[in-house]
């Protein structure tokens, strides 16, 4: 209990760390936009200024209106005015929240936006815990995914303030407060996450005057263990540089074997073991309890928290990689997981590894080569801090490889038993020498009883 206490102080501590720095909804960098532009732009909703207006984002506009519509039958008060009034007082500082001046949207434009914009969030989110539907959008998987996809899209924020001027007004006395609803949003996005999830503990509380908008809210507590960034934070002095010589199939030449059994929950863990006593490295799916970013190398097994990939996955982690870019004092576990999947895996068949051992699960992203492109190019035009939150494990993985036993036994394997062809042969002559072998002892055998 005491550990659980003080894993929530310092998730809380952290979370509030990073969400301390200036108030911005910024605008993706050029040079991450060309790599995938799409995965920046919203798909069904525009929240904020940047992709207002849009012909394929209009029909939403008629849903903003309708949940705005039964707010104020709810309330029976003229609660809009009093929403109108409270965001006019702030509308300067709510311009100023957005990279570049907003000369093309008017004062009074810009604060019906915040009204409408906010609102349905806010609705959405509470029909979420209460488990209605009485916002009019059907809601099929796809849509239902999509929405969540584009609320945590970099240029689709609403200052966070913004929503915590509305809540008080819009909800019936005693509804909730403040922490009621980020944990309430904490659980709107937590499937949408490639992991299995955000951990969410009841008893988390957050700083909601360091929290910026639902993106860097969600960024903030998609965080690694108590225990992995204590680590990291005592040793990481002393990292010098990060990279593996060797892909996820090369490891696996090395001797890597993998078993694994159905996984009944997602708390299940798959059990991958070494068949024999000889030094391998083995990838296990981690206990995903323990954080999406624990990966961990011990005694030549390297254990990964399973990764759901899905058709939205890709612009998730690009639009998380780009919150981390824009903001030089924010932790970047995202980039750094990626760089470090990036590093394990070059071809298609690194995936089709990491698949069969559990560690990828693909729900739609298209076949392995679609997923190992997908890894390869979320890398492109990042900037590189000097450190890895994962430096220990490319060091000690490293260290590993560059033994002499294990380089031979790799170097044997990938140039001579790269087939089932050629292990075949190379027992075949193995049985021929020892035939041949026994024959000559019995031939001298039988010349000496003479």
């Amino acid at each position: 209990m005491e550990d659980e206490r003080g894993a929530t102080h310092y998730l809380s501590i952290l979370i509030d760390e990073e969400l301390s720095s200036s108030p911005m909804c910024f605008k993706v960098p050029n040079l991450l936009r060309q790599t995938n532009e799409k995965a920046y732009e919203p798909q069904i909703i525009s929240i904020g200024p940047y992709h207002h207006g849009k012909d394929h984002l209009k029909g939403m506009e008629v849903h903003k209106r309708h949940c705005l519509k039964r707010l104020l039958q709810r309330r029976g008060e003229p609660v809009v005015h009093r929403c109108l009034m409270a965001l006019k007082d702030k509308k300067e500082e709510i311009r100023g929240c957005y990279a570049g001046p907003l000369h093309n949207i008017r004062e009074n434009a810009l604060v019906e936006m915040m009204l409408l914009d906010g609102c349905f969030i806010i609705e959405l989110i509470r029909e979420n815990q209460t488990q209605t539907q009485k916002i009019d959008v059907d809601f099929r998987n796809f849509n239902r995914f999509s929405l969540k996809r584009d609320l945590l899209l970099v240029e689709n924020q609403l200052p966070f303030f913004v929503l915590k001027e509305l809540l008080p007004m819009t909800g019936e006395p005693n509804q909730e407060n403040v922490q009621d609803f980020i944990l309430m949003a904490l659980r709107f996005f937590s499937r949408v996450m490639p992991g299995y999830g955000i951990g969410i503990k009841p008893s988390l509380v957050i700083d909601d005057q360091n929290i910026k908008n639902l993106l860097g809210l969600v960024h903030g507590s998609w965080v690694p263990s108590l225990e992995a960034r204590l680590n990291y934070s005592k040793n990481r002095a002393s990292y010098r540089g990060w990279n593996f010589k060797h892909s996820a199939t090369e490891l696996h030449e090395a001797g890597i074997k993998f078993k694994f059994k159905k996984m009944d929950n997602v708390k299940s863990m798959i059990d991958i073991k070494c068949e024999n006593d000889v030094a391998r490295i083995i990838f296990k799916e981690m206990d995903n309890e323990k954080g999406f970013f624990d990966i961990k190398f011990e005694n030549g097994v390297l254990w990964i928290p399973t990764i759901k990939m899905y058709a939205y996955t890709d612009s998730i982690l690009r639009n998380f990689i780009a919150h981390e870019q824009c903001h030089n004092n924010y932790p970047r576990y995202v980039t750094d997981y990626v760089t470090f999947m990036d590093c394990l895996i070059n071809t298609r068949k690194d995936v089709e590894l990491l698949r069969h051992s559990g560690i990828i699960v693909n729900n739609g992203l298209g076949d392995d080569e679609v997923v190992a492109t997908t890894f390869n190019r979320l890398c492109d035009s990042i900037v590189f801090s000097g450190k890895n939150f994962y430096s220990e494990i490319f060091i000690n993985v490293g260290n590993y490889c560059d033994r002499k036993w294990n380089l031979w036994m790799a170097n044997l394997k990938h140039k001579y038993f790269n087939t089932p062809w050629a292990l075949i042969s190379f027992l075949a002559a193995v049985s021929l020498l020892m035939l041949a072998a026994v024959q000559t002892i019995y031939s001298h055998l039988s010349y000496y009883k003479r």
